[in-house]
């Protein structure tokens, strides 16, 4: 047995620390994120799909929660949101009733599609919509995060990477620009401008533009593909060069080719993609409202000042947490992890759970560990033992 593990006796039966269910004995962690302060979620009143515009349509009530409460599935809301499946429109409005919208359009400072020209300036207070094939694409930016923190948590001690992990096409708004691999620092063109660059009057200058093109999308096909917003693009991509007049690359092909590729590289990588979402995160309103009070016998109608963090997009707190995750990662703890019984990705920000991502998981896992064990046992062969993984103030024992 490895020096670091040592059996234990569970109700009466002997356990060897290998699989079953991890035991917290100390302290236990919080799993609110340092950043996040006393922030709150703003939930809708209800959503509607808008079939014909393909738009998510909420409207915000007066209701606020904890987004660092469990949520009905019994996850954080990262991980929660990432496994929501938008195409089942009942469970999908019930849970952005309860957890909150994205509202990319705001959180983005309006750098997302909305439901026509005129909607941002003729929109009531508190109407939201999200096009659902940008919602759908900051779900595959979060399960991307998850699932990279889990494998930078599971080697942070050896620093063990697989440089293909860092691999994938980063969308901007000036298109695509490619990590990692043979092509890294390449940019991807529109497939718009691809085609219409195929009907050129003067093939012989853009037929061999249209032929790397087309050979960069066939090399890049099956990677993940993760949305830079016009602020994140901006602001940790590329600047705004004003001596020389034009907009000019700020060393994103050369990070492109270089981010990724070794593990001290994929964090600096989720850094540059996880900052915008938190910068923005952090930020607190400020209001001034008029209360009735006593002040020397006498009732005046003061000026009381709030300073709070509300957010209307859950695109926040979840950051928030993604971030929380990279920052215990880089301290030498564990911050993600992979579920031993379903295999999807979790953030361990909590020390109550390391192996599993929710109860139901666990429980699955060790009924398939006791029918293994009680096969044995019927066989004959082996010993009847189920293992624990104990954890004392943060360190497996």
């Amino acid at each position: 047995m490895d020096a670091s593990r040592r059996s234990v006796s569970y109700c009466g039966v002997t356990c060897n620390p290998e699989s079953f269910d991890d035991i917290w004995v100390g302290p236990t962690m919080s799993r609110r994120p340092r950043l996040a302060g006393d922030g709150r979620v703003l939930l809708p009143e209800t959503v509607k799909y808008d079939r014909d515009s393909h738009f998510l349509r909420a409207r915000l009530s007066e209701r606020e929660s904890d987004p660092f409460d469990w949520t009905a599935d019994r996850l954080l809301l990262a991980e929660s949101f990432a496994r929501l499946d938008l195409e089942d429109l009942p469970v999908a409005y019930a849970w952005l009733e309860r957890h909150g919208c994205v509202d990319r359009v705001d959180f983005h400072g309006g750098s997302a599609e909305v439901p026509d020209a005129d909607w941002l300036v003729t929109r009531r207070p508190g109407d939201l919509a999200d096009h659902l094939d940008e919602v759908l694409l900051e779900q595959d930016n979060v399960l991307w995060h998850l699932t990279t923190l889990a494998r930078l948590s599971e080697r942070r001690s050896t620093k063990e990477w697989d440089p293909s992990w860092g691999r994938l096409v980063i969308g901007s708004p000036e298109g695509g620009l490619i990590i990692g691999g043979p092509d890294a620092g390449e940019e991807l063109k529109s497939r718009r401008y691809i085609e219409h660059l195929r009907k050129s009057r003067i093939p012989e200058v853009d037929r061999p533009f249209v032929e790397e093109q087309d050979r960069l999308y066939a090399a890049v096909e099956g990677l993940a593909v993760v949305i830079v917003s016009e602020p994140g693009w901006l602001g940790f991509w590329r600047t705004e060069h004003t001596e020389l007049g034009p907009r000019v690359p700020d060393e994103a092909r050369e990070k492109a080719r270089m981010l990724g590729s070794t593990w001290d590289q994929g964090v600096e990588l989720e850094r540059i993609l996880i900052i915008p979402y938190v910068a923005q995160a952090v930020e607190r309103r400020f209001t001034v409202e008029r209360e009735l009070r006593e002040v020397d016998g006498v009732t005046r109608s003061v000026l009381v000042p709030r300073e709070e963090r509300v957010w209307q997009s859950i695109l926040a707190p979840i950051y928030l947490q993604l971030f929380e995750a990279l920052r215990r990662i880089t301290e030498g703890e564990p911050g993600a992890a992979t579920c031993r019984e379903c295999g999807r990705p979790f953030l361990v920000l909590d020390a109550r759970r390391r192996f599993f991502c929710n109860d139901r998981e666990r429980y699955r896992h060790a009924q398939r560990d006791r029918r293994k064990r009680m096969a044995v046992h019927d066989s004959g062969t082996g010993t009847d033992s189920l293992t624990v993984e104990i954890v004392r103030e943060g360190v497996e024992q």
